[in-house]
């Protein structure tokens, strides 16, 4: 079952619904419904608004019991009439037929009602079902649902309207999402930029202000990925600046003062009568703690900034990087770089090109139970290509992007964000059994 605790991210969206809100859920399942409908009305109760259910394919019981399996003892607010339940024959059908003015009134009334008997608003959860009935009216419900959005604002009332996926028509559910500022999917609340308000939705034009909407927002996620790039260029940046302090700290400082150490620790006893046997081995496994110790900082401060980099440059850097890890790893790696020398790159493109490699032939190293690895740059002009090869295992690449959003690993992820932010594409090919080849290729800006 779908469940979420009462300090859950769910839950303190659920709490920020006030009066004035209008929200469609649309479930999939008993169990995404119940997660949203008990808690939902759960919220009212504990901020003393008065709860109204109304329901079509439920019984009043069922709801009851969704509310004490969310620990709420329905009786009392049964008998003191803060809990109400309506079936849909007595409010959205009253006589056969659906009613907008009339269902509107109805809200109306018992939110007056609601506040008359000292009740902060009403909150009115109700099951939408009894549209696919085709009663007379029910094709008017696109239109209720546009009209609500006139009345909601100031009228001490907030709504759930909830729509089951499974029953209702695409289309149907398309224009749902149109007169709903909130959208709750499953369980995943969303600001709706699907809404239309009802001022245009009613308009003598719908259809041309959907389509300036529609590119409206085209526009913005066009502005809004921009921004995040530039951003996450910035931070990237920020990052690289305190590495490379960090590393010069190591370096000059760390480093040096664990080597004068063991200096001092290897001339202790000079022009001393010899020391003990075992104050000697003891000695001497120190300065072996430190020499591991030099090298794990030399390592860090290395791969905090890449050594060789500014001085000369991404390709003997990367040269020297593939070295050090075919020692370290025992993985061949073959480095070409072709052209590259001759481009004036700057630091951001240096920098980002050394942590796609760093980052791939970790992968490689990870995951990939490979032997053999090869990285070739090459400039292409007016384009850059990195290709990243190895002869490991492989994966299912569509099951790994499909998994990229739930897990933790950043590879992938990381490598992709990298070649965005210099503006190009990245292409994975790789099967089970058949190794993993990567290409990344953005455009030189000399």
């Amino acid at each position: 079952m779908t469940g979420h605790t009462k300090n859950s991210e769910f839950e303190l969206r659920l709490w920020a619904f006030h009066p004035g809100a209008h929200i469609c859920c649309l479930f999939g399942s008993e169990e995404e419904q119940r997660a949203l409908i008990a808690p939902f009305m759960r919220h009212g109760l504990e901020r003393y608004e008065k709860v109204l259910t109304i329901v079509d394919t439920h019984t009043a019981e069922q709801i009851l019991a969704y509310l004490c399996a969310d620990g709420v003892q329905v009786n009392p607010f049964l008998q003191n009439g803060q809990l109400k339940i309506l079936d849909t024959d007595a409010s959205y059908t009253r006589g056969g037929v659906f009613d907008p003015e009339g269902m509107i009134a109805l809200l109306r009334a018992e939110t007056q009602r609601a506040i008359e008997e000292g009740y902060s608003a009403l909150r009115v959860s109700s099951e939408m079902s009894w549209a696919l009935k085709d009663l007379p009216g029910s094709e008017r419900l696109i239109e209720y649902e546009a009209r609500l959005n006139a009345f909601f604002p100031s009228s001490g009332c907030l709504a759930l309207c909830q729509y089951d996926r499974r029953r209702f028509d695409p289309q149907v559910l398309l224009d749902v999402l149109e007169t709903h500022p909130i959208a709750v999917i499953g369980t995943e609340i969303y600001d709706n930029f699907y809404y239309m308000p009802p001022q245009e939705l009613l308009g003598a034009d719908p259809l041309g202000v959907k389509l300036n909407s529609w590119l409206d927002h085209l526009r913005e996620r066009k502005r809004s990925e921009t921004q995040i790039r530039t951003l996450t260029r910035k931070l990237m940046k920020t990052q690289e600046d305190e590495r490379r302090m960090i590393s010069r700290e190591l370096h000059d400082r760390v480093s040096q003062d664990l080597s004068t150490i063991k200096i001092a620790l290897g001339t202790l006893f000079d022009h001393q009568p010899a020391a003990a046997p075992e104050i000697s081995h003891r000695v001497s496994q120190l300065t072996g703690l430190l020499d591991r110790a030099i090298l794990t900082v030399r390592d860090l401060a290395y791969d905090l900034r890449p050594p060789g980099l500014d001085e000369m440059g991404i390709a003997q850097a990367l040269v020297m990087y593939c070295d050090d890890f075919s020692e370290k790893t025992r993985i061949r790696v073959e480095c070409h770089c072709v052209g590259i020398e001759k481009l004036k790159l700057d630091f951001n493109t240096q920098i980002n090109l050394y942590r796609m490699i760093q980052e791939g032939l970790n992968n490689t190293h990870k995951h990939a139970d490979a032997t053999r690895a090869i990285v070739k740059l090459t400039a292409a002009y007016p384009n850059i290509i990195l290709r990243i090869e190895d002869d490991g295992k492989g994966f299912d690449v569509e099951k790994r992007v499909r998994e990229m959003d739930s897990e933790k690993r950043m590879g992938l992820r990381s490598l992709q964000e990298r070649a965005d932010l210099l503006g190009g594409i990245m292409l994975v090919t790789s099967k089970p059994a058949q190794g993993t080849k990567i290409l990344i290729k953005f455009p030189y800006k000399g």
